[in-house]
């Protein structure tokens, strides 16, 4: 019970704080209550998957798996029912808790097959891979307890403050760095249930006084480009899940001056915080996440497993009581990324002469051309420097025709293809020059906002 009693002393700090969605709200006291009622429908279920339509369900739903000491495997309807269901069939739950019909309820799952792992997990989180077989990263109640009490101790959120969580809790960012940590600082919570649309975002900013938002590099410049002056309310911002560049930094930051903007990194297998950028060094180093948090250590290997000197790109590694405990009944997945304690992040990344971490993108995104290393993130980052570019995306293409190709997706202010090719001849080097541009409106992203990288990385 570590996680539950650990979240339940912090609420009864704020017993009249509330939590709201639309013109629905419940304060923290009747939460506590409404959870350890609600587990009581959760006996003899050892995993729950959590489906629901509203994230203030969702919520209620995780704080009640929570008080019965349940694994809780969030699920989200923004990914569609394909998503969800490789999930469900992954894990194979004894439950859903869903809120179809207006009401929480349970759905017992009578063909589930789920094993109880040796260590008790909290969470099960699935990575939100597109493709592929979805990897449930076990998470203990210590894990959760100490990531969360990590972040509240940096993040500058107060009582006073408003935190409009706009992603589904299906992320361990948004789970973890969102919720719980703005029930542990006493803070008024609103979700949106919403789909992606940041003109609408904005407008909530406004209407219900929002102080603190979290979102993706891409939401949070599309949010930029259409704010008005009226939306200065925001007093803390907290920018994830996708590299950044310094000139989107800069963007953002010009928008919402008002704000402190943290810009951090983590994973899921870390719970998910792993290191953050305080916003007094935002303006000098944006497209930095950062030092590790309190229980959290970090190097950067190279591939001869010796550590990097400052500014060398290497492979980061993580260790702490945030590290997952493994993949759900998949040991060999769990033994590539766990090794003596520490997790392989699979993300490339660099230490600057301020002791400060970049991430440069993930090792699998490497493009390898003509024996030249390719970065999708230097190139991308090198475009954004251009006020014309909204969003953009490198990757490569390999077949045994044509050999290896960068591939750019690009949405911005441009009449045609040809304006792309001058501005890449401007920005780019000649072995970082894409072979095949695609113009378009927009670029694809998931349901928090993220843009889906296209498949076929050499």
């Amino acid at each position: 019970m570590e996680l539950w009693k650990y979240l339940k002393n912090k609420m009864q700090l704020n017993l009249q704080q509330k939590i709201c969605e639309n013109n629905a709200s419940i304060t923290f006291e009747e939460m506590i209550v409404f959870a350890e009622n609600f587990s009581k429908k959760l006996k003899g279920i050892q995993c729950c998957a959590i489906l629901c339509q509203s994230e203030m369900a969702a919520s209620m739903a995780l704080l009640s798996c929570f008080a019965a000491q349940v694994t809780a495997l969030p699920l989200s309807q923004r990914y569609g029912e394909l998503h969800c269901n490789k999930i469900l069939d992954a894990i194979s739950p004894n439950a859903v808790i869903t809120d179809q019909g207006g009401e929480l309820h349970v759905i017992y799952i009578k063909d589930s097959v789920y094993t109880q792992p040796n260590v008790h997990p909290a969470l099960i989180m699935c990575t939100s891979g597109t493709t592929g077989a979805p990897k449930g990263a076990m998470l203990t109640e210590t894990n959760v307890v100490t990531n969360v009490s990590d972040i509240a101790l940096y993040f500058g959120m107060k009582k006073s403050d408003t935190i409009l969580i706009s992603r589904p809790l299906y992320h361990c960012a948004v789970l973890t760095g969102e919720f719980l940590t703005a029930l542990v600082k006493g803070v008024k919570i609103r979700f949106y249930s919403g789909t992606f649309n940041p003109v609408i975002l904005l407008k909530l900013l406004k209407e219900h006084n929002i102080t603190t938002f979290c979102g993706t590099p891409t939401l949070l410049s599309m949010m930029a480009r259409f704010k008005r002056r009226q939306e200065d309310c925001l007093k803390h911002i907290c920018i994830s899940g996708e590299c950044m560049s310094f000139e989107t930094g800069k963007r953002i930051a010009e928008a919402f001056p008002n704000a402190e903007i943290y810009h951090i990194y983590g994973l899921t297998e870390a719970c998910p915080r792993v290191s953050y950028l305080p916003p007094s060094m935002f303006a000098q180093y944006a497209d930095c996440v950062g030092l590790p948090l309190r229980s959290v250590f970090l190097k950067v290997i190279a591939p001869d497993g010796k550590p990097v000197d400052l500014n060398e790109i290497g492979t980061l590694w993580v260790k702490g009581d945030n590290v997952m405990v493994g993949y759900y009944n998949d040991p060999a997945k769990t033994s590539e990324v766990l090794k003596d304690g520490w997790l392989c992040t699979g993300d490339l990344a660099t230490f600057n002469e301020s002791g400060l971490l970049k991430i440069k993108g993930r090792q699998d995104n490497l493009i390898i051309k003509a024996g030249m290393n390719i970065y999708p993130q230097e190139v991308e980052d090198a475009l954004k420097a251009d006020p014309r570019v909204r969003e953009v995306c490198v990757w490569g293409d390999t077949n045994s025709e044509t050999g290896t190709q960068i591939v750019l997706d690009i949405a911005g202010d441009f009449a045609d293809v040809s304006e792309v090719k001058e501005l890449c001849r401007i920005y780019l080097p000649t072995y970082q020059m894409p072979t095949r541009i695609h113009l378009l409106d927009e670029l694809p992203k998931n349901g928090s906002g993220k843009i889906i990288r296209r498949q076929g990385y050499a």
